[in-house]
């Protein structure tokens, strides 16, 4: 069986959210874990809290787009670890959602998209691997980085588990 877009972007966007959730669940165990919440890596980079609401933000988009269905994302606010396990949950719960024939088959469709030449045309396929999931893993990548500068004893494992869930 050949590798499709929905096994690059679906499953892969399962994984990356199985992993984040994952991570929460071993960071919430730490007495200090509130402060977790609003810790960065420096000073200049967002907290916790948004790379959990732009990780998912991303894989909703992905879903809306291979769905052929306009996105509306949830909220920004996110203030504790139930919130971000619930929001986890819900975009889990919209990749479900997603048929993997129609998946596969939209790609090819031309949107309009933002790009920094300006507005463009381009391929679902393109705006899915160039934009939504570099930044699905970009953020996943800074929470596991966040809770391992703030002393979360996470290792490769609990990153890499869920992804292989997907495959198996």
């Amino acid at each position: 069986m050949a590798y499709s877009l929905y096994d690059a972007s679906i499953k892969m966007a399962n994984g990356a959210l199985g992993s984040l959730d994952r991570i929460l669940t071993i960071a919430e165990e730490k007495p200090n874990s509130e402060t977790f919440i609003s810790a960065r890596l420096v000073e200049d980079m967002n907290p916790l809290s948004f790379q959990v609401y732009y990780a998912t933000l991303s894989a909703e988009s992905v879903a809306a787009l291979l769905s052929g269905q306009e996105y509306e994302p949830q909220s920004s606010e996110i203030g504790n670890y139930e919130e971000m396990h619930s929001r986890i949950a819900r975009t889990l719960e919209q990749l479900k959602k997603v048929d993997k024939e129609k998946a596969n088959e939209i790609g090819e469709t031309l949107i309009m998209t933002d790009t920094p030449q300006g507005r463009q045309e381009a391929p679902v396929k393109h705006v899915i691997t160039i934009r939504h999931m570099p930044n699905l893993y970009f953020h996943v990548g800074m929470a596991y980085a966040i809770l391992r500068k703030e002393g979360v004893p996470l290792g490769k494992r609990d990153w890499i588990r869920p992804y292989l869930s997907e495959f198996t």
